[in-house]
């Protein structure tokens, strides 16, 4: 059986080994996929109806990522070729730079920061500044990452409020808007989430807010998130992905910016993970047990 591994990221320099199938590596933009068993993709890799028309032996589709927009369900459905992701591999790494963007932005430490830069003790300045500790926070977002960043917040923030239909304890977004003192985004990117924090929602959220992204680069518009830090509107902007990646960081160089290159998913043990969730899911389709982290149209 063979397994076409079709392009990595840059810091993905683990091989597949010990997976007892034949692993193929190909980066090109036209492998040859007509005789491949198993197809693995990273982000960039776009698996379309095109594509999907050329697997004619594919037992499954995986992408290496929690995101799954690059993904044509619909397509891979109906050529009844199953398609899953790997969320565990990136998600503690995801928690924790959203967490630790909440934190410093709330806490205005890079404003403290670029202070010490210019030997500025701002002590006398903190009611201005406003450092506040952890509100109402909410998580728009609530699959595999976003649950577990309910549980991390939890005994941290005063309140945490959860937007996501597919969640018991889901409230509107109009609601979430105007009752969070920070927002934090873990949904996948489709039809109902492309923009969903363009211009008028973030004018919508509470003023002094904190609105972090490690989700997609295309459901936060950068540009309409950076004037509303310089205007005021926001307190603190946290962005890890962009609609066009690479991008320069440079419009981001402000004390209440974080800016990343696409990182939060990196860990050192990244590689390992993903091998182990290709792993387990291989084992899945050869006998015919449930797919870790099946996708579905729709999802």
């Amino acid at each position: 059986m063979k397994l076409l591994r079709w392009g990595r990221a840059e810091y993905e320099d683990r091989p597949f080994e010990d997976l007892g199938v034949e692993v193929i590596e190909d980066s090109t933009d036209d492998p040859s996929l007509e005789a491949v068993d198993f197809l693995v993709v990273p982000s960039r890799r776009s698996v379309d109806s095109a594509v999907v028309s050329r697997l004619h032996r594919c037992k499954l589709v995986l992408t290496t990522t929690s995101g799954h927009d690059h993904l044509d369900l619909e397509a891979l459905a109906a050529a009844g070729i199953p398609a899953a992701r790997l969320p565990l591999a990136r998600r503690d790494a995801v928690v924790q730079t959203a967490l630790g963007m909440l934190l410093m932005l709330g806490r205005r430490l890079g404003q403290f920061s670029a202070a010490a830069g210019i030997d500025h003790w701002r002590r006398a300045d903190l009611p201005q500044i406003g450092a506040s500790l952890l509100g109402t926070v909410g998580i728009v977002g609530a699959g595999v990452i976003g649950r577990r960043m309910v549980e991390v917040l939890a005994p941290l923030a005063e309140q945490v409020l959860i937007c996501d239909p597919r969640h018991p304890a889901h409230l509107p977004l109009e609601q979430l808007l105007s009752r969070c003192d920070a927002i934090t985004l873990h949904c996948p990117l489709n039809p109902t989430t492309r923009l969903l924090f363009g211009a008028e929602n973030i004018q919508k959220m509470r003023p002094g807010s904190v609105l972090v992204n490690t989700a997609r680069g295309k459901i936060l518009d950068p540009e309409a998130a950076l004037r509303a830090v310089h205007g005021g509107q926001l307190a603190g902007l946290g962005i890890d992905v962009f609609p066009e990646e690479p991008c320069s960081l440079l419009p981001f160089a402000h004390p209440s910016v974080i800016a990343s290159p696409h990182a939060a998913g990196w860990h050192p043990g990244l590689g390992q993970a993903i091998v182990e969730g290709l792993r387990l899911a291989l084992q899945a389709v050869k006998q015919g047990l449930p797919i870790p982290f099946e996708l579905h149209p729709g999802d």
